[in-house]
């Protein structure tokens, strides 16, 4: 199983034009083992979905317009509170 880091995000966006619906890939991210999943047409305009659980009984399952808003979630520690302030707002911020 991969692991989420920025090589994988890397190669999984050059790789995004070739990935067709269906196409799926699992890696881990901490104590997360999560899916990324390219989404049916009727889940328009949510492209992608992340799917997974982690070591301590959680588990997580959302839909994203893009890949790059799923990275973002993922490490953001899937933060949704908009009282909290996200560590990384772009895909670069993680690059730097």
């Amino acid at each position: 199983m991969s692991t989420l880091n920025k090589e994988y995000i890397k190669q999984t966006l050059a790789e995004e034009r070739l990935w067709k619906v269906g196409e799926a890939d699992s890696f881990s991210f901490g104590d997360w083992k999560l899916t990324l999943r390219k989404e049916e047409e009727i889940y328009s305009p949510f492209n992608y979905s992340v799917s997974g659980y982690n070591e301590n009984g959680g588990s997580i399952s959302r839909r994203y317009k893009t890949i790059e808003h799923a990275f973002l979630h993922i490490v953001n520690n899937f933060n949704e509170n908009a009282n909290i302030k996200n560590r990384y707002d772009t895909l670069e911020d993680i690059f730097k």
